[in-house]
């Protein structure tokens, strides 16, 4: 269902996002047979959702990986759920099915303590300040914490949900957006970028030529709410 991504620095691995609760055994199995965990030292949480944080606090307790996230995370993860704002909803009549499918969007609650990087804005270019080529993006839309990645040396950019390439989607957009103007927007900034392939949470990655064939879909969009 979620796509976890790895990528290996001088600096230790970063693990973009973790997954669904109950996911942790089968990611630290998987993680080992590439590297030893004490390697893992970022987690860079895309955004707050259950099949994003799902299993964070299983790899906080045997790591001592920093997360990196945006500063409205924070009060979601104390919650333990995802957060719908008014005006959200699903981006297509085949997205609002998955509300048949799925009822229980909560998580186990995640204090970070010490362990939080907030990322303000982008001004506040963490990883650059280690000196790695990979930026940090604000891409709110899906929900107002999202943010992405964008190694500026390969043009690989890594966009949690602000895009989405699975068989539930329809025209890249995820199934789930809380601002259909700024999930637009986001699509903008990633285009300005010229990325060379576009990695998302969820699905295969793409093409950026996708975005400019679907982006004009997200013009007046109407949610269905559920």
């Amino acid at each position: 269902m979620v796509q976890n991504y790895l990528l290996d620095t001088p600096e230790g691995i970063i693990a973009i996002d973790t997954g669904y609760p109950g996911g942790a055994d089968k990611f630290i199995r998987r993680f080992v047979k590439k590297a030893p965990l004490s390697r893992l030292k970022y987690i860079f949480l895309t955004h707050h959702h259950d099949d994003h944080s799902g299993f964070l606090n299983d790899l906080l307790a045997v790591t001592d990986a920093k997360v990196i996230l945006h500063p409205l995370a924070v009060q979601y993860l104390k919650a333990g759920k995802s957060n719908e704002p008014p005006g959200s909803g699903y981006s297509s009549w085949p997205a609002s099915l998955f509300s048949k499918v799925k009822k229980d969007f909560s998580f186990p609650p995640v204090q970070l303590g010490d362990r939080g990087v907030v990322i303000e804005s982008e001004a506040a270019q963490f990883f650059e300040d280690l000196g790695l080529p990979v930026r940090i993006l604000f891409l709110p839309g899906h929900t107002d914490d999202s943010i992405g990645l964008f190694l500026t040396e390969t043009g690989q950019l890594f966009c949690g949900d602000a895009a989405m390439n699975a068989v539930i989607s329809v025209a890249r957009h995820t199934i789930w957006i809380e601002d259909a103007e700024a999930f637009g927007r986001s699509w903008d900034k990633m285009l300005a970028l010229n990325p060379k392939k576009i990695y998302p949470s969820h699905g295969t990655p793409f093409s950026p030529k996708d975005l400019v064939k679907y982006r004009h879909y997200m013009d007046g969009r109407t949610l269905i709410h559920p």
